[in-house]
């Protein structure tokens, strides 16, 4: 299959974009050539942006439409030798059958032209990786030999309804190097086109290379070749009704077609004329020009149920006028005429290679090994996750057994850091709602215990950095003395203030509330030195708060 796209970003993204629902990933393998598979968007547009061809636009193409009445045609269908059909001004005795209609505006040029290779079931096997690597390895080779000045991007799935592996190949249309190919000359800036979009020749060229590389890779091309297809030319609807095991009509004519040719009678045009008849199938021959340079015949094929007929030529080559005159003349002089091209048949699918007893066990000594390494990595990092809060619980201990690789008591060990953290949350949620402002208890979150984690599960350490020592901060208790103060100053009652508490004892007394609270001691270890710098600065400035106040008793009270 070939196509085109005037979006390269869309195409480059659709080929690993994994699909909804999907149960197994979408990409096998991928490579890029002339450019790097993550990057191949960006790479694609700076080719294209070089030669300035991004964001470049063409007219839109004319069309070729049945005239309206009062219209004169002016143009007529041809074909090459090649096969390709065009449109060309009418000349001479050809009676033009089409008038030309000139497009409006302008469109993206095309930027990206899209191939895909697919393998049967019987050629490559999806579940042995081994033969869809060797198949993508084929492709890559195949596509660079091919096109070998262009930029491609190629992607191996498996993921279709008929689980068939298959390659996207995905080329920028602007050449990136210069190339020759079938002769002919392509600079790089150059729009791809012509023999390296034509799919019939690119088929070829695929043919040719399959017969000279193929069985390097045991890759060999089981369908039939460019002119056998062309010999029948199955479309769409042929082979969607031959998959339901229906038959479609063009079916019905090649058949009636092959039976009549085997009838004695079919020696020559009227008699293989008749003979179809026999078979509900009326041929209809046309002369065109006859009697003068250039005098062609064509054959037609009707069914009684068919409002149209079909032309031999769209049934295939073996259909046309010129093949069916000269199996008419080999049956005359009994020579082997051509036959009908086999259909072909799809195997049975590859068998995947089965492993030997030995093979077996050396791949379990491979996973039993990769596994202790899993077990182990994960072990070591549970015990970095442990350590931490290990020390803070037992320094010494934890240094011992983080030397000693004992991981148990690491775990251990942190796991008590652990539950005290919790319980201190616990204490501090309960402080907060003594010490609310206006001396009433809120209601606050409660943190419960977290279960002590069995080692070694692996868990984050928890941070303890930034967490008030006691379970109130100085600036709660700051914060407290400063809302009483502002109270005291606010009332109008001076008598009532005077007669109230002084902010020292307003301070003393928080203090003496919070030191009244039912919270353990934190347990200052010798080694932490660090932790007893910290509640000397604590004790520190909570004298500091408490001379601030009682200088404030001499002067003026808080009611003058």
């Amino acid at each position: 299959m070939i196509g085109k796209t005037a979006v390269a970003a869309r195409l480059l993204r659709y080929t690993e974009k994994e699909k909804a629902g999907g149960t197994e990933p979408r990409v096998l393998y991928s490579e890029g050539i002339r450019c790097r598979v993550p990057t191949a968007e960006r790479e694609f547009a700076a080719v294209r942006r070089v030669h300035g061809k991004q964001g470049a636009k063409r007219k839109v193409p004319a069309k070729y439409e049945l005239p309206e009445p009062g219209e004169v045609a002016t143009h007529v269908r041809r074909a090459r030798p090649n096969g390709r059909k065009y449109w060309d001004v009418a000349a001479g005795s050809t009676a033009a059958t089409h008038v030309r209609r000139e497009g409006d505006g302008y469109i993206d040029e095309i930027q990206a032209v899209h191939v895909i290779v697919s393998f049967g079931l019987d050629e490559v096997n999806p579940d042995d990786p081994e033969q869809v690597r060797r198949a993508f390895d084929f492709v890559a080779t195949m596509m660079t030999d091919l096109y070998p000045g262009v930029q491609m991007k190629l992607v191996c799935q498996a993921d279709g309804a008929g689980r068939a592996a298959h390659v996207h190949v995905v080329q920028n249309a602007v050449v990136v190097e210069r190339m020759e190919v079938d002769g002919q000359v392509w600079e790089a800036g150059r729009k791809m086109s012509g023999a390296l979009t034509d799919i019939g020749r690119l088929r070829e060229r695929a043919d040719d290379f399959i017969k000279q590389h193929g069985a390097e890779y045991g890759v060999e091309q089981k369908l039939p070749t460019v002119t056998e297809q062309n010999a029948e030319k199955r479309s769409t609807r042929d082979r969607r009704m031959a998959a339901k095991g229906e038959i479609s009509n063009h079916d019905i004519i090649r058949a009636a077609f092959e039976d009549s040719m085997e009838d004695p009678r079919s020696v020559d045009l009227d008699g293989f004329v008749e003979v179809m008849s026999e078979h509900d199938v009326t041929v209809n021959h046309r002369v065109s020009r006859a009697g003068k340079p250039g005098e062609k015949h064509a054959l037609s094929y009707r069914l009684d149920d068919m409002k149209t007929p079909v032309r031999g030529t769209t049934l295939g080559d073996h259909f046309a006028f010129d093949s069916t005159i000269q199996q008419l003349e080999d049956n005359a002089s009994g020579q082997e005429r051509e036959r009908r091209p086999e259909k072909q048949r799809v195997g049975a699918p590859k068998a995947t290679p089965v492993p030997t007893a030995q093979e077996l066990a050396d791949a379990q000594v491979v996973v039993e090994r990769l596994a202790r390494a899993e077990r182990a990595a994960q072990a070591e990092d549970q015990a970095a996750a442990d350590f931490l809060p290990a020390i803070i619980e037992d320094f010494d201990a934890a240094v011992e057994a983080e030397r000693l690789g004992d991981f148990t008591e690491l775990a251990r060990l942190a796991n008590t850091t652990r539950e005290k953290e919790a319980i201190r949350k616990v204490q501090q949620a309960q402080t907060t709602a003594i010490s609310s402002p206006d001396g009433t208890a809120q209601p606050q979150p409660v943190t419960t215990p977290e279960p002590q984690q069995p080692a070694p599960a692996v868990a984050p350490a928890r941070q303890t950095q930034g967490k008030p020592l006691f379970g109130v901060s100085l600036a709660d208790l700051r914060k407290h003395a400063q809302e009483t103060r502002e109270a005291a100053m606010n009332t109008h009652e001076p008598e009532e203030v005077s007669m109230g508490t002084p902010e020292s004892e307003t301070i003393r007394d928080a203090t003496t509330a919070f030191e009244a609270l039912p919270i353990a001691s934190p347990k200052v270890s010798p080694h932490r030195p660090a932790e007893r710098k910290e509640m000397q600065r604590l004790r520190s400035e909570l004298v500091e708060i408490e001379e601030e106040f009682d200088q404030s008793d001499d002067g003026p009270t808080l009611g003058s």
